[in-house]
C-alpha cells in the first residue's frame, strides 16, 4: 500500500499520509475488574489496541501513539509501550503537542478491535475531500483532525469521556463495513466481536483457496498463514504465528500453536507447541509435539507419542506410546511401542543420538547420554546405558528365570 496516495491541501500546502499520526485512546472505565482485562483480551489472538495499530499502519500511517490515562494499562503486553503517553505524567501535554504539531491526526478509541485499513482509508479520504471538516464516527470514537487544528485538548477531553458515547455520527462518509465501528464496552461484547473477527479471518483464508468445512468450530488467529488446498477440519485451533503450507490436513480437534507445518503434512487430534512438521509427515492421533520438536519429512508420529526438543529424520516411524526428548533420531529408524529416551538424571538434561536405519524394540529405555550406531538393533525390553556400535545387536535385559510355583512360593503366598 503506497504511503503518498492520500493528499489534501490545507492553506495551499500538500499533506501526505506520511504526515498523519494515529492516536489510540486507551482509557480506563469505572469497572476496575474489567479494566484489568479490557485491553489484553485477544481477538483472533491479537488485542484490540494492537489490531487498531496494525490497521492504521496498513492504511499507511507509520506513526502510532498510545494515549492512556492510567499507569495500570498493560502497555507492555500490547507491544506499544515505546509509543505510550500517560496523560498524568510530567510533560505529557507538551510531549503530545510536539508529536502532533503540524500533522493530521487520526484519533481512534482502543476498544474497536474490528477496525480495518479500509475504514481508515474512507475517513481519511473524507478529510482529504473537505479539509475544513472534522469527520467523526460513533460519537468521536473515530475522528480526523486537520493539521491546522491543534487537537491536544480535544484528545484529552475524549479520553476523559471515554465511556460517554453520544450519538450523532458524521454522515459525510461511511465505514468499509458497519462492524468496523463496533466497540468493546463490556465482557458481553467479547464473544460477539470475536465471532466477527474469526469469520473475517476464515473468509480471507477461503479467498486464498484454504478449505474450511465448519466455520463455526474452526479457530484461526489473525497472524496465522495457511497455504492453498489445505483442509482445516472442525475443532482445530491455529494459534499465534503458525504457518501451514499447501495441501495439508489439519484436524479435526487439534491445537497447533506457533508451529510450522510443511506441504502435504497431516495432523490429527494432536497438540503442537512451537514445533515443526516437515513435508508429507503424519502426526496423530493424540500426539504431543512440544517446543523444539522437528518431525520428518515423510515421518510418522502416532498415537500417544510425545516429542520434545528432538529431531526426527526422514521416514522415522514412532507408532505409539513413546517419549522422545532431547534426541536426534536418524533417517529410516523405527521406534517400537513404549520406547523412551531417559533424558533427565535428576540434575540435568542429556541428549540421545540414534543414527540412521536403527531398529528400537518395544519398551526400550535409552539412558542419555548415549549413541546408537547406524543400522543397530536394540532388543525389546532393553535398558541401554552404553553406546551401541553400528550394525550391532544390543540386549540389556535381566536373565529370565522360571520356577515351579508349587515348589517355590512367593513371600506373599507363604504369609
Amino acid at each position: 500500500m503506497g504511503t503518498s496516495r492520500l493528499t489534501y491541501h490545507p492553506g495551499g500546502s500538500e499533506m501526505t499520509i506520511e504526515q498523519t499520526v494515529a492516536v489510540i485512546l486507551a482509557a480506563q472505565s469505572g469497572d476496575t475488574s474489567w479494566n484489568k482485562v479490557r485491553y489484553g483480551a485477544a481477538f483472533c489472538g491479537v488485542s484490540s489496541p494492537q489490531r487498531v495499530a496494525a490497521a492504521a499502519r496498513e492504511a499507511g500511517v507509520s506513526d502510532v501513539i498510545l494515549l492512556v490515562d492510567s499507569e495500570t494499562t498493560p502497555m507492555e503486553a500490547l507491544d506499544l509501550a515505546g509509543s505510550a503517553i500517560y496523560v498524568a505524567g510530567g510533560g505529557a501535554r507538551r510531549r503530545l503537542g510536539s508529536c502532533l504539531e503540524g500533522r493530521r491526526v487520526l484519533a481512534v478509541c482502543a476498544d474497536m478491535p474490528l477496525i480495518t485499513a479500509a475504514t481508515f482509508d474512507a475517513i481519511l479520504h473524507a478529510a482529504e475531500t473537505d479539509p475544513s471538516t472534522r469527520p467523526t464516527a460513533v460519537g468521536g470514537a473515530l475522528a480526523v483532525f486537520p493539521a491546522d487544528i491543534h487537537p491536544v485538548d480535544a484528545l484529552l477531553k475524549a479520553l476523559a469521556r471515554f465511556d460517554d458515547r453520544p450519538l450523532g455520527d458524521d454522515e459525510a462518509w461511511s465505514p468499509s463495513d458497519p462492524d468496523d465501528l463496533r466497540r468493546l464496552a463490556t465482557p458481553a461484547d467479547l464473544p460477539v466481536l470475536e465471532h466477527v473477527a474469526r469469520r473475517r479471518k476464515l473468509l480471507s483464508l477461503a479467498s486464498l483457496g484454504v478449505l474450511v468445512s465448519d466455520a463455526e468450530h474452526t479457530y484461526v488467529d489473525l497472524l496465522v498463514r495457511v497455504g492453498p488446498g489445505t483442509r482445516i477440519l472442525p475443532g482445530t485451533h491455529l494459534i499465534g504465528r503458525t504457518v501451514a503450507g499447501p495441501g495439508c490436513t489439519l484436524g479435526p480437534d487439534s491445537w497447533i500453536e506457533d508451529s510450522a507445518i510443511e506441504e502435504g503434512a497431516v495432523v490429527r487430534y494432536s497438540v503442537l507447541e512451537s514445533a515443526r512438521v516437515r513435508e508429507h509427515s503424519t502426526v496423530g492421533p493424540f500426539a504431543h509435539l512440544r517446543p523444539g520438536a522437528d518431525v520428518g519429512p515423510e515421518a510418522r508420529v502416532g498415537n500417544f507419542v510425545e516429542v520434545k526438543a528432538a529431531r526426527l529424520g526422514r521416514g522415522v516411524k514412532v507408532g505409539h506410546l513413546s517419549y522422545l526428548g532431547d534426541a536426534e533420531i536418524g533417517e529410516g529408524t523405527n521406534v517400537g511401542a513404549g520406547a523412551i529416551t531417559c533424558n533427565y538424571d535428576g540434575a540435568g538434561k542429556h541428549r540421545t543420538v540414534v543414527e540412521d536405519g536403527v531398529f528400537i524394540g518395544s519398551n526400550v529405555c535409552l539412558v542419555a547420554p548415549v549413541t546408537i550406531g547406524r543400522g543397530a538393533f536394540v532388543g525389546a525390553g532393553s535398558t541401554i546405558t552404553e553406546d551401541v556400535p553400528a550394525e550391532m545387536l544390543a540386549l540389556g535385559r535381566a536373565r529370565q528365570v522360571l520356577k515351579d510355583r508349587k515348589n517355590a512360593l512367593s513371600v506373599e503366598e507363604e504369609e
